[in-house]
């Protein structure tokens, strides 16, 4: 597929930077970046990436136009929504506010009105131009991670169990999409679990989600977890993620498909404790506790502030999800890409970049 034109939000955030690197260094096609501007243009935050991936060489391909997706047509004039209009092929949607303690408003302006204003754009670019597709990136906890359920890929759980706004967001904006999908958008939808850093390396440009755990942890702020060392968290290296998204978006066969990008040998708490240790036998010690006997007010002060920090994460560290597969496996055949493996030789990995890069400071 060359020549063709690929319109990305969300390329500021962590999978959004892995994807215009891998589009840019191993495809012919055009990349117009939607981009909210803060406290630098647009056009200077795109530069910043493109500097810091040693991409300057493939600035010709880029476009980048200021937008917000949270504005009706994510922001863009009407004057570029019809110039775009007959140019995309490939609309992907990742912009998301995707921390965990966002609140309900943040959340559903950003994930639910966000995706409603990306997929109005994109039914302009289908219905009146040459869009073939709209791939749109949700989580592998859209059914919620405060329950014990199987979550199947091609639906949504009628009773889900969000565990924060970020989940419940998501589950509302994935509804709108499988509405669109219904009436016609042809859609593929990405649900990716914990994505951390590279398979290779443990190289990852921003430590969320799973790594505020393990600082905490390392510096011995946490030394009580509510949990169960045999529970497990789903984490994703973000290679597999970008190239399992790319190999899958380009299939025929998964248009109107979601698919789980997801491990299927999750590390366990106990193995990620006790990988820690093997690699830096200094660390301090943490006590787990059953969730129905954990009484916050017993801990010191200092460690009530930090576990009201770490609370929106402890449903990945508490449920019990299992992920059906099926698309996923069969859209992977025949490719090179296999399911990863997330145990303790890439926790240790997980680890010494972190390390390195000086996110946890060990004493």
């Amino acid at each position: 597929m060359k020549d063709k034109n690929i319109l990305l939000t969300g390329v500021t955030g962590v999978l959004g930077k892995g994807l215009v690197e891998e589009l840019l260094r191993h495809t012919d096609y055009r990349l117009f970046l939607l981009v909210r501007e803060d406290r630098l243009t647009a056009v200077e935050r795109v530069r910043t990436i493109l500097a810091a991936r040693s991409l300057e060489g493939y600035s010709d391909r880029v476009q980048v136009f200021r937008g917000d997706v949270t504005k009706p047509d994510c922001g863009l004039p009407a004057d570029t929504v019809a110039g775009l209009t007959t140019q995309i092929d490939v609309f992907l949607h990742l912009a998301a506010l995707t921390a965990l303690n966002g609140s309900i408003d943040d959340c559903f302006t950003i994930n639910y009105d966000g995706t409603g204003n990306a997929l109005n754009l994109a039914w302009k670019f289908h219905r009146g131009g040459r869009l073939a597709r709209f791939c749109y990136f949700s989580t592998a906890f859209v059914a919620g991670s405060e329950q014990d359920y199987c979550s199947l890929e091609d639906s949504l759980p009628h009773n889900p169990a969000h565990a924060n706004y970020y989940e419940a967001s998501k589950y509302a904006a994935e509804t709108r999409v499988r509405s669109a999908m219904e009436k016609g958008l042809p859609v593929t939808i990405f649900r990716p679990s914990i994505v951390v850093g590279s398979s290779a390396t443990g190289e990852v440009s921003d430590f969320n989600v799973i790594y505020p755990f393990m600082r905490l942890f390392t510096q011995g702020v946490l030394t009580t977890l509510p949990s169960n060392p045999e529970n497990s968290f789903n984490i994703v290296p973000i290679d597999f993620v970008i190239k399992a998204a790319l190999a899958i978006a380009w299939q025929a066969g998964s248009l109107g498909k979601t698919f789980h990008l997801v491990t299927r040998s999750a590390p366990t708490i106990q193995m990620l404790i006790d990988s820690a240790r093997e690699e830096y036998p200094g660390l301090p010690e943490i006590t787990i506790v059953p969730l129905a006997s954990f009484n916050k007010q017993r801990l010191g002060m200092q460690e009530q502030i930090a576990y009201d920090m770490i609370a929106p994460y402890l449903g990945y560290l508490n449920n019990h999800l299992t992920f059906d597969c099926r698309n996923t496996e069969e859209a992977l055949k025949g490719t090179s890409i296999d399911f990863p493996s997330t145990e303790r030789l890439f926790l240790k990995k997980l680890l010494h970049y972190a390390v390195g890069a000086g996110y946890l400071v060990l004493k």
